[in-house]
């Protein structure tokens, strides 16, 4: 049987995982053959700190987060949070030796677990997977150096401002509305702020035109954010190079 077939559809029709981009079939159900999907509660730590990574691990659905504890003060500090589609552990079981993080689920997930000794050998065995395998490190390792910008030179509104565009951009820079597809405390986490500055700051972006009702952000107008906006989120806005924008940093 099709390994895709047991994925649930609306995975499938609306997906498509970096991780498998232009592979093709008989490569992806070679890669898929050993691994297994595992559903797993809320609150469930799938790697921890020091353990020896034993898996990629892909969302189909549900929302896992990564994370690094402070042994000495026990304060958590969230890497990435990710939704449907999303991978971690990549980096991490071609770096040797233990886990410098920890993997938990945020939700009930349904998860795809490929183990180490099948994502190496594919790697070896087909260079468009080992491409894909580096696209997404790289993309991790730039938005690694953007959370660490955020958290040293940038405002709280700064940061929230910022994370709040790249939603827009992902929900259509014409759609008004987006959700906000995590908890608002994980949110804080991530962006290195307590809950209760991420609450005020939240009210500082009433006064520039941005509406907060519970999860949904609505905007005043399609440009309210872009004085947010830097070099890299104009590559992924289809407007950067109109000229309709005069926020445009290329402009």
């Amino acid at each position: 049987m099709n390994f895709l077939m047991r994925l649930p559809e609306n995975f499938k029709e609306h997906q498509n995982p970096q991780l498998f981009e232009k592979l093709k079939e008989s490569s992806l159900e070679k890669l898929l053959q050993h691994s297994v999907i595992q559903d797993y509660e809320s609150g469930r730590l799938l790697v921890q700190q020091g353990d020896k990574p034993e898996y990629i691990y892909l969302v189909i659905s549900g929302v896992l987060k990564t994370f690094r504890i402070d042994a000495e003060e026990g304060r958590e500090a969230t890497i990435r949070m990710l939704q449907s589609g999303d991978t971690c552990m990549e980096a991490v079981l071609f770096m040797g030796g233990p886990s410098p993080i920890n993997v938990q689920t945020v939700n009930q997930s349904k998860v795809l677990q490929l183990p180490e000794r099948i994502v190496k050998q594919h790697a070896l065995d087909d260079a468009q997977f080992a491409m894909n395998l580096l696209r997404i490190v790289t993309r991790h390792y730039k938005n690694a150096m953007h959370q660490i910008e955020a958290m040293n030179i940038k405002s709280p509104l700064q940061r929230v401002g910022y994370y709040f565009l790249l939603k827009h951009l992902d929900a259509g820079h014409d759609n008004l509305e987006f959700e906000l597809p995590f908890q608002k405390q994980m949110i804080a986490n991530y962006l290195g702020m307590t809950p209760e500055t991420f609450s005020r700051t939240l009210k500082q972006m009433k006064g520039l035109g941005i509406e907060i009702e519970g999860e949904k952000i609505k905007m005043r107008d399609a440009f309210s954010l872009c004085h947010f906006c830097d070099s890299d989120t104009a590559s992924i806005c289809d407007n950067h190079d109109k000229g309709s924008c005069k926020a445009c940093p290329l402009h």
